[in-house]
């Protein structure tokens, strides 16, 4: 049974692996193609229109940008912590545990349930009930302290995606494009949430995605420098 789990997680973690090399190609031809579109912008666009075009599109790389920085950074704090923790009771497949809590750092409130999940249950499964206990009290003092201290401190007021929308965007991603799918899910609604926000005919459907209450609130987080 042990050998059975042990392939199983080692397979979770290839498919995870598999799925960062996808995003990071993704992203390389996202920025390679990224000339091109402001030139198809700038052809279809009437020129008296093109400035605030291109504001928004500003905007909007903006925010990605700094979500996925502030991403990228919480998820190494968090995948560090969780393998210091993890090596200190001795427990085995420290990268595996590491890179898969980066990777669904990416992953609003589920991914962290499932990051820290696994490595309870390799521990029960490997050595016994109490060190599981201990270790799962551990990491849920870990994420404790990672969401509800570090995490608003470091993202401030920066546009959240409504929970719901979170389940359901995974949910589909997930079912479309697999684990790459499911990383990729929360950025790109916050992309489009961003680009409808700016669409005065699409301003409700950006409110009813976001996690905000009223119009004001949405257009001080998504002009916010």
């Amino acid at each position: 049974y042990a050998s059975s789990y042990a392939s199983s997680v080692l397979s979770s973690a290839g498919s995870a692996l598999a799925a960062m090399v996808l995003i990071f190609f993704f992203t390389l031809l996202m920025l390679i193609e990224a000339p091109n579109w402001r030139a198809k912008v700038c052809a279809v666009v009437d020129p008296d229109q093109r400035s605030g075009v291109f504001e928004s599109l500003d905007v909007i790389a903006r925010q990605l940008r700094r979500y996925l920085l502030i991403r990228v950074v919480l998820g190494l704090l968090t995948a560090g912590l969780y393998a210091a923790w993890l090596w200190f009771f001795g427990v085995e497949l420290l990268l595996v545990w590491a890179i898969l809590a980066f990777l669904l750092n990416f992953v609003p409130t589920l991914g962290s349930l499932v990051a820290g999940a696994l490595p309870v249950v390799h521990v029960y499964v490997q050595q016994d009930f109490r060190t599981a206990v201990i270790v799962g009290i551990g990491i849920l003092v870990i994420e404790q302290i990672m969401g509800n201290y570090v995490d608003p401190r470091v993202q401030g007021k920066q546009l959240s995606v409504s929970p719901l929308v979170i389940l359901l965007v995974l949910l589909v991603w997930g079912w479309v494009w697999g684990v790459a799918g499911a990383l990729l899910a929360v950025p790109v609604t916050i992309g489009i949430i961003v680009t409808c926000a700016h669409l005065p005919r699409l301003r409700p459907v950006a409110l009813f995605l976001s996690d905000e209450t009223s119009m004001d609130d949405l257009d001080d987080i998504v002009s916010a420098k």
